[in-house]
């Protein structure tokens, strides 16, 4: 599950981002061959985000989960936006919940690194190689660090536990062994998913979900 898609060399090299996060708890690297060359994938990673093009997983859930809502309103964006589709060092990426990720690296056409470090490889025949990798002390823990102080109540109040509350960050771990593990892969195979098909096909024949 933590390997999806990846080669066992995927799986095991470097990549930009894992010196943010020296000794992870959790460590995922997940992948997808796209075809369709690194320039046509690249803007859909810029534009991702809640409120911005989403993360073309599954959106159903985000909307259970924080009502999200993205630039095309219920469903993540089936087309580029020029508008939102760029990011830069020091930007951050909404995640939802009022949860925001940092942007430390881009190079474009090449990796992000927000939070988790996205790697575009060329590869022949004009197809990419799409790379995940999160490195992290688990998901929700530092989900709930992550929210800002001028979110909503609610996000500010699942912060305030985990700051001050004994015992709610130790349950996190183990939610996160027997639910966060199995939420990100669903997610993040979704996405993967939802960036091959919208690269490879435009917005022709995309459905909300």
């Amino acid at each position: 599950m933590l390997l999806w898609g990846a080669t066992s060399v995927e799986a095991s090299e470097t990549l930009p981002g894992d010196e943010h996060t020296p000794n992870p708890r959790v460590q995922s690297t997940r992948a997808i061959t796209i075809e369709a060359p690194p320039e046509q994938v690249w803007p859909w990673l810029m534009q991702m985000g809640i409120g911005r093009g989403g993360f073309y997983s599954h959106d159903w859930l985000e909307r259970l989960m924080f009502r999200a809502r993205y630039i095309e309103g219920r469903h993540s964006a089936t087309r580029i936006h020029p508008e939102v589709a760029s990011l830069k060092v020091g930007d951050t990426v909404p995640m939802g919940a009022g949860a925001f990720a940092p942007v430390s690296e881009v190079k474009p056409h090449e990796y992000l690194v927000a939070q988790e470090t996205f790697v575009l490889r060329p590869l022949p025949g004009g197809r990419t190689r799409l790379i995940t990798r999160y490195r992290g002390m688990g998901f929700l823990s530092p989900a709930a660090h992550a929210i800002r102080p001028d979110a909503g109540p609610v996000p500010r109040l699942v912060r305030l536990a985990f700051l001050r509350v004994p015992g709610v960050d130790l349950a996190a771990r183990a939610l996160d062994f027997f639910v966060g593990d199995l939420l990100h892969h669903y997610m993040e195979t979704g996405m993967l998913t939802g960036i091959k098909a919208r690269a490879e096909q435009g917005s022709l024949g995309l459905r909300p979900c």
